[in-house]
């Protein structure tokens, strides 16, 4: 048993639930598992069997979810003062956690999208989603808000130890309100429901992106001091707040021009006559928030490849969990280009959109070979000696 390289299944938990053995960091996972099976099923160029891919992207981040979950809270039962050290004084273990909620709302999305829309399994599962979705919307605003106190009022670490992590509680709440597009446009609820969830997601888009900004402009200040390479995978996260506000932004419009404020039509605000200037401008939002979201992504590219090369030589970055960093925020700015698309019949949108997800589920590929080869060896489970000195 102590020659074994591969553990016995009675040691995974105990392994996984050590101190240093299974970070939040784990919830990368699942977020980026979701956000593919979202885009796979809303590819605008579909061939047969893509959407079925999509529905087993959706059970394994289910899985993965409830997994992970169930083994981090095992790890807080057993090491409960180790964790809220961890949650106080390590940023990427405090904003890590908001992965729970981001994952949440890609489950409800795709429950939506494939029970009620594809499955026609009536209003019912689409009541449910509406319900889930305030829960979420709950977590979304206690993620929101707790985690940016912990590390600016309680246990300030300064703008020298800024990261890109620190904005997943942003994305949080713009998937949030991304997801209650979703809602509304698929989920055959009433106009009386739909306006709540409206108003709301419109308020968490106000409150996500004025400030990723903020945190955009201080990360841009630290970038005097370079990060270490293995931290450069998170720079793709400043595109996530981006591309998921361009989402929400035009899901949003979309659904405010397809009758939801003309069916509704009380007060001032809530009319048909504000449906169109609010969509189109929604819309427009939803662009220029794309455009924004380009530009991170770009450099967060270069970035990368600057990391990977030595004078054009390739070099190696250590990999670790924060890999996964990539995946998300990828794929929500793919997800913003798969709207556009359809919002401007566009043929580049729809071409460009295919290939980000094309080169998207590479990187989850690899992520997932790479992980499991991390969990296989120990080193991602904070054994740095592997299993044998473990078993």
């Amino acid at each position: 048993m102590g020659d074994s390289t591969h553990p016995p299944r009675s040691v995974w938990l105990s392994t996984a639930s050590r101190p240093s053995g299974f970070t939040s960091q784990w919830f990368l996972v699942p977020q980026g598992t979701g956000i593919i099976a979202v885009i796979l099923h809303q590819l605008g160029y579909q061939f047969r069997g893509l959407r079925i891919i999509s529905y087993i992207f959706w059970l394994l981040t289910i899985v993965l979810l409830v997994g992970m979950l169930a083994i981090y809270l095992v790890r807080s039962l057993l090491f409960p003062r180790h964790v809220l050290h961890s949650i106080k004084h390590d940023l990427s273990e405090s904003a890590c956690l908001a992965s729970i909620s981001i994952c949440y709302t890609s489950i409800i999305q795709m429950m939506v999208l494939a029970l009620v829309q594809d499955g026609g399994w009536g209003k019912g599962w689409g009541i449910a989603a509406y319900v889930m979705w305030w829960t979420n919307v709950a977590m979304a605003l206690a993620v929101v808000v707790v985690v940016p106190f912990i590390y600016i009022r309680l246990y300030p670490g300064g703008v020298p130890h800024l990261t890109p992590g620190s904005q997943l509680p942003m994305i949080a709440a713009l998937t949030a309100a991304a997801g209650g597009g979703t809602i509304c446009q698929g989920a055959q609820i009433s106009p009386q429901l739909q306006i709540p969830v409206i108003v709301v997601s419109y308020m968490l888009v106000g409150l996500g992106l004025p400030l990723a900004f903020v945190l955009d402009v201080l990360f841009w200040g630290r970038l005097l001091s370079l990060p270490d390479r293995q931290h450069t995978f998170q720079d793709m996260i400043l595109c996530g707040p981006w591309g998921q506000g361009s989402f929400a932004l035009q899901i949003l419009g979309s659904v405010v021009l397809k009758g939801s404020f003309a069916s509704y039509d009380r007060g001032m605000f809530l009319t048909s006559q504000a449906a169109g200037p609010v969509g189109y401008v929604s819309m427009l939002g939803g662009l220029l928030s794309w455009g924004m979201g380009t530009f991170w992504w770009i450099f967060a590219i270069v970035s990368l490849v600057h990391a990977g090369t030595d004078h054009w030589r390739p070099r190696k970055v250590p990999y670790g969990l924060v890999a996964w960093s990539i995946v998300f925020p990828w794929g929500v700015y793919t997800n913003a280009v798969v709207q556009l698309g359809k919002l401007m019949d566009s043929t580049a949108f729809k071409v460009w959109s295919t290939a980000l997800a094309i080169m998207l589920v590479i990187i989850w590929l690899w992520n997932m070979l790479m992980s499991l080869r991390g969990v296989i060896q120990g080193s991602l489970l904070g054994l740095d000696h592997g299993w044998k000195r473990h078993v």
